[in-house]
């Protein structure tokens, strides 16, 4: 019985050293807080994306042609049904609601007026999933005109 419990002590120690010469796996690098191409969107989700862009600094120069919404970050061939655009213009905000993802003719001429400074922001946009169906909530994101 002792000699047992000499190699089970034996094999304890032996286990405890080889373990402790093992290399401890390195963490990965925690995953940036959006998309490359989304700048500071958030992981996960549906993103709703004007001029090629999430949010953030936009040029007129960039806003020029783009006359629609899309929705990147959730399946091929879902579309933007539904959005409300916040213009804010100096201390004047607009709202309009669409209910398609083209950008109506009163919204773009609004969208050209803006100066540096003036904000727009797509809220409560919807999409439907490519089986013309299901619906999901789309995240839009503040612009700001530089």
């Amino acid at each position: 019985m002792k000699n047992k419990v000499s190699q089970f002590f034996n094999l304890t120690v032996l286990l405890f050293l080889a373990c402790s010469f093992v290399n401890k796996p390195i963490p990965a690098e925690a995953p940036a807080s959006g998309w490359t191409a989304a700048g500071n969107a958030a992981v996960g989700g549906a993103y709703l994306f004007f001029a090629g862009k999430y949010g953030g600094d936009i040029t007129k120069q960039e806003m020029t042609g783009h006359t629609e919404v899309n929705v990147e970050g959730c399946a091929k061939g879902s579309r933007i049904f539904n959005f409300t655009l916040t213009i804010t213009k100096g201390k004047n905000t607009s709202t309009y609601t669409n209910a398609s993802n083209v950008l109506s003719t009163e919204m773009r001429d609004k969208l050209n007026s803006l100066s540096k400074g003036d904000a727009f922001e797509f809220r409560h946009v919807k999409a439907y999933m490519p089986n013309g169906k299901d619906v999901v909530d789309v995240r839009g994101s503040k612009f700001v005109v530089v």
